[in-house]
């Protein structure tokens, strides 16, 4: 099979009925006769060997300034080779650079995600065998552009998975040139030849039962956030920008008022020997948010792509450089999400439990009255989302599948820097047991940080006092910079370094949730669940939740994604229940 490239175009509001479009590239006649149709529905799919389809395409955003692409292309081995070609092609687009600097940070195989133009010309790219790809793509295509009708590795029923109802299919062989087998087993794929065009049309009715995914995209409309920390200016301001009028509901009087008000933190690649679905989670997550930082906050002051230096303790001890990593401090970034144009938040709105009234959802306080309804909510308050829906006493079931969850305490040791300073401070972050950020501006000092603490939160235990926390990351200060540790010793001894403190939910198998919160809820959401790894993952659990939202592709494998799913935790040899609203 060759590559598979999947185009999906999302028309802006504003914006007029797209014109037919000409451009000349390697696979222009294709490009040609699927442009000539009539324009509206808005996602094209290319099925190409070479993949400089997007060369071609990308050009039609200079006719359509407010539309948006995404280009999806299968690759085999030969991915270098097709980088250095597409690159030539594209020396005079403007996002060329940028998709040369984010390619060489793809790495292994699966579905990768590179926003070359944000909000504009967005590049998904499978890495390894066709097929296999193919299987873990997730997405609706409107047109398909086939190189022929060769039937091979069943590549029709294959294709069923990325179509709709309608799905156009185009080959620069005509149809009937097709031989009749061929035929035949695109027919049995439910493919039909009509009007001189061959659409996905099949005889039967297109049920969800085994792929709910496909009833998750809905137009945007009215929705609500609860939690205002990162995950929930996250998913706010990616809801936003496709069209969502967002309403982000907190209890504190500003946002990131609890743990996202960390003064600083670092993301970083989780890193294991069998490349867990965590440690593929993480590098995806770690390069989205350093673009987002990229553009949105002030380098050397909100954050820094600063790498981090790993360092490990035991027999087989060794310490390795990760560049793709970064300092930063959570609260900017929540600033700076939820000034997204679209987003509105609600301060001092604590929300206590849902409610639907037959047509929208709505979430109340403690005394029964609304704070905000919308057709959809999503719950990103972390240890708080449990707590919500248990609440909700419509749905007593809700939580039934979820994988437990628990909350931990941590503080975070810091102290400022002298002047000048004499003491052996690393010129990067560490990341080991706990981790030292040694270099951070604030105001006219600079300060550095040690930590975090942990202490899960228990009837039976009570909070710790801070020296005893203060004393537990001096043993981690030990372990990742002992030079230091002495020169500080002083100081650790005399109680002077500060303290914040915060609390963080944890999922029993440290995987964050996202999804529906149960089967036959599909308009309430969680994305919570993070644990130490917000920073690494809530710009991309974002991303992947509006992705779904609005039909476009995932940005990630789908068995990633469902292995986030709040519902994940199965009963042995019983299906999951089904919560009716």
């Amino acid at each position: 099979m060759g590559a598979f490239v999947e185009v999906h175009w999302r028309r802006a509001q504003a914006s007029t009925a797209l014109r037919p479009r000409r451009c000349h590239c390697h696979a222009g006649p294709i490009i040609h006769r699927a442009m000539d149709m009539p324009p509206a529905p808005a996602t094209l799919t290319v099925l190409d060997t070479d993949c400089r389809s997007l060369a071609a395409v990308a050009l039609m955003l200079h006719d359509a300034p407010g539309d948006t692409l995404h280009y999806v292309a299968l690759l085999g081995s030969g991915e270098s080779t097709w980088l250095q070609s597409l690159a030539a092609d594209l020396a005079s687009a403007h996002w060329s650079q940028e998709l040369q600097r984010q390619w060489p940070l793809v790495q292994g195989p699966g579905i990768h995600q590179l926003p070359l133009l944000p909000g504009r010309l967005h590049l998904t790219v499978g890495l390894g065998d066709p097929q296999s790809c193919l299987q873990q793509l997730r997405l609706q295509a409107d047109r398909v552009l086939l190189n022929d009708w060769d039937t091979d590795l069943g590549r029709p029923k294959a294709l069923t998975r990325c179509c709709r109802r309608g799905t156009t299919v185009h080959a620069p062989i005509d149809w009937l040139q097709a031989s009749e087998a061929q035929r035949s087993l695109w027919h049995q794929a439910g493919f039909r030849a009509t009007a001189g065009a061959v659409q996905w049309d099949p005889p039967w009715d297109i049920k969800t039962s085994r792929e709910p995914w496909r009833s998750y995209a809905t137009a945007p409309g009215q929705c609500m956030v609860v939690g205002a920390g990162i995950a929930g200016a996250a998913v706010a301001a990616a809801l936003a920008r496709r069209g969502w009028q967002v309403q982000v509901l907190d209890s504190h009087a500003h946002p990131a008022g609890g743990a996202s008000g960390l003064p600083v933190g670092l993301a970083a690649p989780y890193v294991t020997a069998d490349d867990s679905p965590l440690a593929r989670l993480t590098r995806h997550g770690v390069r989205l948010l350093m673009q987002h930082a990229r553009t949105l906050l002030q380098s050397g002051r909100d954050w820094a792509p600063s790498g981090v230096q790993e360092r490990s303790t035991g027999d087989n001890a060794s310490d390795h450089w990760q560049p793709q990593a970064c300092w930063i401090r959570p609260a900017a970034l929540v600033q700076a999400w939820l000034q997204t144009p679209g987003v509105q938040f609600v301060p001092n709105s604590a929300g206590h439990h849902l409610h639907h009234d037959g047509a929208d959802w709505q979430v109340c306080d403690a005394h029964n009255q609304i704070l905000a309804q919308g057709q959809r909510v999503v719950l990103s308050n972390a240890a708080g989302a449990t707590t919500v829906l248990g609440q909700s006493t419509e749905w007593p079931d809700a939580l039934a599948q979820w994988p437990t969850t628990h909350t931990v305490r941590g503080l975070v040791s810091w102290g400022t820097h002298q002047q000048p300073e004499t003491r052996p401070f690393p010129t990067v972050p560490l990341h080991g047991s706990g981790s030292l950020i040694a270099h951070v501006p604030f105001g006219h000092e600079e300060r550095w940080f040690v930590g975090a603490s942990y202490q899960p939160v228990t009837a039976r235990e009570t909070e710790w006092p801070d020296d005893k926390n203060h004393g537990a990351n001096a043993l981690r200060l030990e372990k990742l910079a002992p030079e230091l540790f002495a020169a500080l010793t002083p100081e650790l001894e005399a109680g002077a370094l500060q303290a914040w403190k915060g609390q963080r939910c944890v999922t029993a198998d440290r995987m964050p949730l996202l999804g529906p919160v149960a089967p036959g809820l599909p308009d309430v959401w969680a994305c919570a669940g993070f644990g130490s790894r917000g920073l690494s993952l809530v710009a991309l659990c974002a991303e992947l939740l509006a992705a779904q939202w609005s039909g476009e592709p995932w940005p990630l494998d789908a068995s990633l994604a469902e292995a986030l799913l709040p519902s994940r935790k199965k009963t042995s040899g019983k299906p999951s229940a089904t919560v009716a609203p």
